[in-house]
């Protein structure tokens, strides 16, 4: 496993964690000046940001993650609703998460958002 790809698991482990987000953040984006069209390390990034509640660059990083193949992620998709969601496009949010759904395995709390329309973390 390289480096930059250690740096980003670990990056995506401190964010879930709500851990060290500033180092998280650092890492990830340097994962990102090294390989600028990876859309999981895009994804990573986005979510650290996220976690710091900077919703507007996350939105704009989890676009980009999007069209670097993570329209085939069900896990980058609902990120994408959750997002949505905390900048207050709600309805936005619910048809992302229903296409999470259809993609594939989100969160274990993707069905309650989806029942609820409601973001639950």
């Amino acid at each position: 496993m390289e480096i930059k790809e250690r740096q980003n698991n670990y990056s995506y482990y401190l964010s879930l964690r709500k851990h060290n987000l500033r180092e998280a953040e650092q890492m990830s984006k340097r994962c990102n000046e090294l390989e600028p069209n990876n859309g999981t390390y895009q994804d990573t990034y986005a979510w650290v940001l996220y976690c710091l509640e900077d919703y507007e660059n996350s939105r704009l990083w989890l676009e980009k993650a999007l069209k670097n193949g993570g329209d085939n992620s069900a896990v980058i998709i609902e990120h994408y609703g959750d997002v949505l969601f905390k900048l207050g496009l709600k309805k936005e949010a619910v048809n992302q998460w229903i296409k999470a759904k259809s993609t594939g395995i989100g969160s274990e709390l993707l069905d309650k958002k989806i029942e609820n329309e409601k973001l639950f973390e």
